[in-house]
């Protein structure tokens, strides 16, 4: 007798629990940036007390990316992405590589300028130099990061959804 043994779900029920976990998710990821935007606010930007929050925000992101790639769900969400824009998900993931890289390097052109230069001669030779070496060092290393994740997902993905497809 199978009194306590419940194979058959309600897809309801199941598509309202996915729901309450993906608030729960978003809940989680708010209270961990109001918490970083507390202590930078009281104590200033010291990276040690706000560690908890940033490996919470970074696992739980990476965590959701491994798990929506190897479910086959990544290249759904991407197809269905591209059907609906007019820019690919590829175009925006070398334009946020690039436009990071630029944000970054302007970030330190700026500050060594200002901390190090004499002079208003000096601080724009000092921003250029900076801004240039900067885009040379980190736009080959986030157009391969974000890129490759996306071309390693994407791979992944199908053929994870192939071998379903195949059962």
């Amino acid at each position: 007798m199978k009194l306590f043994n419940r194979t058959a779900t309600d897809e309801r029920i199941e598509n309202i629990r996915n729901k309450i976990f993906k608030e729960m998710y978003y809940l989680i990821m708010v209270i961990c940036l109001v918490s970083i935007g507390i202590k930078v606010a009281n104590h200033g930007f010291e990276l040690k007390l706000m560690i908890l929050e940033l490996v919470i925000l970074f696992l739980g992101g990476i965590y959701f990316l491994i798990r929506s790639i190897f479910l086959g769900v990544y290249w759904d969400e991407v197809e269905m992405h591209d059907r609906m824009n007019k820019t690919t998900m590829g175009t925006k993931t070398v334009w946020s590589s690039i436009g990071l890289a630029l944000v970054i390097a302007i970030i330190f052109g700026v500050n060594s300028a200002v901390s190090y230069a004499n002079g208003t001669t000096q601080g724009l030779w000092y921003f250029i130099l900076v801004l240039f070496v900067s885009i040379m060092i980190y736009l080959p290393i986030f157009l391969l990061l974000f890129g490759g994740v996306h071309l390693l997902a994407k791979k992944i993905s199908l053929k994870n959804r192939d071998d379903e497809n195949k059962l």
